[in-house]
């Protein structure tokens, strides 16, 4: 079984609140990511600072400053959940990503069998907090953290990355399923889509 590395560490500046425990048609983002991997056929792990245990759906939980150089971040986060995957390939999902389907999380962990990472790409970004990644990347981002080049986008250079293009996209709902809650508008942006799946 993969791995659902959920990153819900993040200090939600533009929000102004935590996003993780914002609820949306009857669940937090959190759960919502946390149900999504469970779905998909994944075992969750909540990355970030440790929470209370009913805001994270049963899910396991780890802290990546807990790991032995007590860095913080994305980076941080990828490599210690890989560590904790122990050799099984790992999502890595932002928490804030409601709009993501199913069917999407299962052609990345497809995917992954052959590349060292398989991230989306859209408006010419990497959306690498919805992507697929192995342990191979591990090396890359040990030398990455160790440098202090924090960035999640910087180790792809070192590794096999098979990049999801818009057309691709296009037959699991288009680039729309990649918004991100960000702000107040984000949230009622997401909040019609959902309901219009729904309906």
């Amino acid at each position: 079984m993969w791995i659902g590395l959920i990153l819900a560490g993040g200090l939600s500046r533009r929000m102004g609140r935590d996003k993780a425990v914002l609820v949306l048609r009857g669940r937090t983002l959190l759960e919502r990511a946390v149900d999504l991997v469970r779905a998909a056929g994944g075992e969750p792990v909540v990355v970030g600072r440790r929470r209370p245990a009913g805001q994270v759906a049963g899910a396991r939980q780890v802290d990546e400053a807990e790991g032995p150089d007590g860095e913080r971040g994305p980076l941080a986060a990828l490599r210690c959940g890989l560590e904790l995957a122990g050799g099984r390939p790992a999502l890595a999902l932002a928490c804030d990503l409601p709009l993501l389907p199913l069917d999407l999380i299962g052609f990345l962990m497809r995917e992954i069998r052959d590349h060292d990472a398989v991230v989306p790409r859209c408006g010419g970004l990497l959306h690498v907090l919805s992507a697929a990644y192995a342990p191979s990347c591990l090396g890359a981002i040990a030398r990455h953290l160790a440098r202090g080049d924090l960035s999640l986008h910087g180790f792809l250079d070192e590794v096999r990355l098979r990049i999801v293009d818009e057309e691709e996209l296009e037959a699991y709902g288009g680039p729309g399923i990649l918004l991100n809650v960000n702000t107040r508008e984000d949230l009622e942006r997401a909040r019609r889509r959902l309901a219009e799946r729904e309906t």
